[in-house]
């Protein structure tokens, strides 16, 4: 419909600009502006109406044929403009003509509609004082004129009845900021009366759907923790009690600078006084319910800044970092970052045979969580090393130096050593559904200096766009 609806605007406006004589006064309605209203677009095709500094989106031709609004008077600005005011519930055939409107009935007399009232311009003189243009009249039915209750006659020299707006504290223009608290202070100016006649109404774009009225508060605050990432633009008007807005909002535009990820990966804990400091390490966990892939990400320290490295998923002998991929956590996964150098060699997913792999050289130490092998595979061996495998722990190794018994018997030698060991685990496992586990293992190589201070911090982990997602402080 608003294709059709350009396409006639644009055709009217060129028939009525080629009709001589269509304006009474050209140079100056080319010259002229509706005081407090206008009908405004952008790129698009749609129209609004610009009301005290607010614009109202007119849904249908209907709506605008009901108004008596003219074509010719559309403005187009860019949509950054348009999109800098704040937009309000669209205008509806059910309102009262916008304030600001100049119109006029079957008689010669010329009105100007503010605050719900119509005020008669007595002369031209008047109506050039005041600057405005002919064709901006509107040509309404008398009924519609007689709907008005009837104000002061408008003079040439009419003294400002309208507030100012300002904020006095709050985000600085343009400002990027890692928190979403945001809290904003603001006053105004009341040029008919007393500042504290004033009341304030505020919105916030990208999250406020209209204005919201604040009363005589001179503050408003917004918790923006799970809006990161956006830009916002915060208004704010005075309105006096005579009931005259401000038509120029004070207005804030910002940023949250943390990342879409912020608190959705929390640093969970830092170890950094460990004995031998390669031991050192921080736990990262995603506590949301998506999946996060943290390729790019960095770790902030007063020592200096630690890429989060690759890591191997699927850890198949021989251990290689050609097969590192970027590390994504998945809902409740874990990451631990360990200074010193990987004990296997390579940054890894654990899984469920990994426990294998730690001999005690894993800080923190990897969960012993591997299979284990049914009685019923050894059941028929002799009982010193039925004895022997019932008394092996989870992952564990085994040892029989020194137990003549075991290693003498080559049956039960060639059972452990082909059945308790990652390889074979990893073998017999990895096509299981839950073969992995909800904890990476990373390492950043440290082998001569810390990675973490040892006294106190605020670290700092970043996204791969340099925006927070958390910190974490100790002392």
């Amino acid at each position: 419909m608003w294709k059709i609806f350009s396409f006639i605007v644009i055709l009217i406006v060129l028939g009525l600009v080629s009709q001589t004589g269509f304006f009474l006064v050209e140079t100056k309605a080319s010259e002229s502006y509706l005081p407090r209203l206008d009908l405004v677009k952008g790129s698009g095709p749609e129209v609004y109406v610009l009301e005290t500094g607010t614009r109202h989106w007119i849904p249908s031709i209907e709506i605008f044929n009901k108004f008596n609004f003219k074509w010719e008077n559309i403005k187009t600005y860019s949509d950054l403009i348009i999109q800098n005011h704040p937009q309000d519930s669209d205008w509806s055939s059910w309102g009262d003509y916008p304030d600001g409107t100049l119109m006029k009935g079957t008689g010669p007399e010329v009105y100007l509609i503010e605050l719900g009232k119509k005020r008669w311009i007595p002369s031209l003189e008047v109506f050039f004082n005041n600057d405005f243009g002919w064709k901006y009249v509107l040509n309404v039915s008398d009924n519609d004129l007689k709907s008005f209750s009837t104000g002061e006659n408008l003079t040439s020299n009419e003294p400002n009845r309208y507030p100012d707006t300002f904020i006095t504290d709050g985000p600085s223009e343009g400002e990027v900021l890692d928190t979403g608290d945001i809290e904003f202070r603001y006053s105004g100016t009341n040029p008919i009366g007393l500042v504290t006649d004033l009341t304030f109404e505020t919105y916030l774009k990208g999250i406020d759907n209209g204005w919201k009225n604040q009363g005589s508060s001179y503050t408003e605050s917004y918790d923006l923790s799970d809006e990161v990432g956006n830009s916002y633009t915060f208004f704010v008007r005075a309105k006096n009690k005579e009931g005259y807005y401000d038509s120029t909002p004070a207005s804030r535009n910002f940023q949250i600078g943390v990342s879409p990820y912020y608190q959705k990966v929390e640093i969970k804990d830092i170890e950094y006084e460990q004995f031998n400091f390669k031991d050192d390490h921080i736990i990262l966990e995603n506590e949301s319910d998506q999946n996060i892939n943290l390729a790019g990400w960095t770790i902030q320290t007063k020592l200096g800044e630690l890429d989060i490295p690759q890591a191997v998923k699927k850890l198949e002998a021989p251990f290689n970092s050609t097969y590192s991929v970027v590390i994504e956590l998945a809902p409740d996964d874990e990451l631990i970052i360990t200074a010193g150098l990987s004990p296997v060699g390579v940054n890894l997913l654990t899984n469920k045979c990994t426990g294998y792999l730690d001999q005690g050289d894993f800080v923190p130490s990897l969960d012993n969580n591997c299979p284990v092998i049914d009685s019923s595979e050894y059941s028929d061996f002799k009982d010193h090393c039925k004895e022997f495998i019932d008394d092996l722990d989870r992952c564990e190794l085994p040892d029989y130096a020194g137990n003549l018994d075991i290693s003498g018997d080559s049956q039960c030698t060639s059972f452990l050593n082909q059945n308790f060991n990652y390889d074979s685990c990893y073998s017999d496992y990895s096509l299981d559904p839950d073969f992995y586990e909800d904890e990476w293992r990373a390492f950043l190589g440290r082998t001569s200096r810390d990675a973490f201070s040892n006294v106190s911090d605020t670290v700092i982990l970043y996204d791969q766009n340099g925006l927070k997602v958390d910190e974490y402080t100790y002392d």
